[in-house]
């Protein structure tokens, strides 16, 4: 137990450590899906996103954010509170993940295999990446691998422990409600191999007393009976609206996603599931990617929780494969993992992508921007879990999905982002007054009026300039990245102000 708890230690000061200097963008729901709700909650500005609006989502993630930045006022932490309280969270969760798959492998697997895991798990580029940011996701990840943990995969069933991992279970389902994939193939072979409904049952109770519980918090939130749960599955699987957002080939998960989670430890992860297809754990992650690989729309985050397993399977493909049955071509070995994870988990954690959150302590930091405006695709950089200035009129291209539209409507349909890159200078001739016409005349008869302050990417300089001529300044240039496979987001982000 004591050695346990110095290992926790050490993991949560390395997290700690990633999470404090984790300064980089990676996807919109990092901040807009947790920290911004949580935000406007607590604080009362901030912008939420359609699917608040239609009730997509349950208000659990981000009330615990919101819990942190109460407790930031309680103690007078400020900006610095909001800031950095979520990230000191994030790192317990990781930490959290941390232990517990090593904990499970030890239990399932034996102390060698457990060492190897928790290696792959603390050099892994995407992990230190992803584990400490504030996505629903990543909280998923240590719900699941500490459920599992509890979970009865032994012959005897520990009611005890049964019900500890439903508890966990039922959270990770409220948190991310395709979860329930991984519970339903697991809940299934429960029952199967006891020959009995007592575990069904069990799980029934234990569910409906947390989703209940659920229900209450979002029915509070909303301010009216909804369940966003149903919600959820009614715009992703039954409209299928979520494929709005980007369709990928079938197989992206096993050429595109999972290289990028496992780099380096992916031929292991290969061959050690492949040595173990015969075990539960194999063929529910195999039955999971499956699945998701059915659904036109496809992430890398949705598997992302079960990288815990994945990082086993590759360690006990090293374990098979005696990689580090020699002294000194372990210690090698672990080098070269260093050296190959390491440059990457820093630059994509510090270095890539850092301009557009490095823009938002310009504008906090900077009294005389009174309205700004955001030219880029949406969603590009946080916002007022960010910025946390209320005094400041800011706005943002949208990009709501075709939501009550007939079948012909949604393939015609262009958000406002679309709009604006088909044709910029179209749309800022007709949603903009003329950068000549009296400032108090803008807004009468156009969406937007010409903020004191404008930013754009490094992309759209050559367009920009020629058409605000002289009536916008640069007065801030920040490094963004240094290649980009969007090409409206390449380049620096750049920061005009009116004349």
């Amino acid at each position: 137990m004591q050695g346990d708890l110095y290992l926790f230690s050490g993991l949560l000061a390395f997290r700690l450590v990633n999470a404090l200097t984790t300064g980089t963008y990676f996807q919109p729901d990092e901040f807009w899906q947790g920290l911004e709700p949580a935000h406007e909650l607590v604080f009362g500005y901030g912008y939420l996103t359609w699917e608040w609006r239609d009730a997509l989502r349950s208000i659990a993630h981000p009330l615990v954010f919101a819990g942190v930045y109460r407790l930031s006022e309680v103690f007078g932490f400020g900006v610095d509170g909001v800031l950095y309280g979520p990230k000191v969270l994030q790192s317990l969760c990781a930490a959290l993940a941390d232990i517990f798959v090593y904990k499970f492998s030890s239990k399932t697997y034996g102390d060698e295999i457990s060492r190897i895991t928790l290696l792959c798990t603390v050099t892994s580029a995407f992990n230190y990446h992803v584990s400490v940011r504030t996505f629903s996701n990543s909280m998923e990840m240590a719900l699941l691998i500490s459920a599992l943990y509890f979970w009865p995969l032994e012959t005897k069933l520990n009611y005890k422990s049964y019900i500890k991992a439903l508890v966990l279970a039922a959270i990770a389902c409220i948190l991310r409600p395709t979860n329930a994939l991984i519970w339903l193939y697991m809940g299934i072979s429960l029952i199967y191999k006891h020959k009995s409904l007592k575990p069904g049952f069990s799980a029934l109770a234990v569910v409906g007393i947390i989703f209940s519980c659920n229900a209450l918090l979002d029915i509070w939130y909303y301010r009216r009976v909804t369940w966003p749960l149903y919600n959820f599955l009614k715009f992703n699987v039954v409209e299928s609206l979520s494929s709005f957002y980007g369709v990928n080939r079938k197989l992206y998960y096993i050429i595109e996603a999972l290289p990028q989670l496992l780099t380096v430890y992916l031929p292991f992860f290969f061959h050690g599931i492949y040595s173990s297809r015969r075990t539960l754990l194999a063929q529910m992650c195999a039955f999971v990617v499956f699945t998701y690989s059915l659904i036109a729309h496809k992430e890398m985050r949705f598997i992302y929780p079960l990288l815990p397993l994945f990082h086993i399977f590759s360690a006990i493909s090293i374990v098979k494969l005696r990689v580090f049955s020699i002294p000194k071509f372990k210690y090698a070995l672990v080098g070269a993992l260093l050296a190959l994870n390491l440059p990457l988990a820093i630059y994509a954690s510090i270095v890539h992508q850092r301009g557009v959150i490095d823009v938002t302590t310009y504008i906090r930091s900077s009294p005389e921007i009174t309205s700004v405006g955001f030219l880029m695709p949406c969603h590009s950089t946080p916002w007022m879990s960010h910025i946390h200035r209320p005094d400041v009129n800011a706005w943002f291209l949208t990009c709501e999905p075709p939501t009550g539209l007939s079948d012909t409507e949604i393939l015609n349909y262009r958000d406002e982002a679309d709009q604006f890159y088909d044709d910029p200078v179209m749309y800022l001739s007709t949603h903009f007054p003329p950068l000549t016409e009296p400032r108090q005349n803008q807004s009468l008869d156009y969406k937007y009026s010409w903020p004191t302050h404008l930013i754009i990417f490094g992309a759209f300089e050559k367009i920009f300039t020629s058409f605000v001529n002289d009536s916008y300044i640069e007065c801030k240039r920040i490094f963004n990245s240094h290649l980009h496979d969007d090409s409206r987001r390449k380049g620096d982000v750049i920061v005009y102000r009116k004349v």
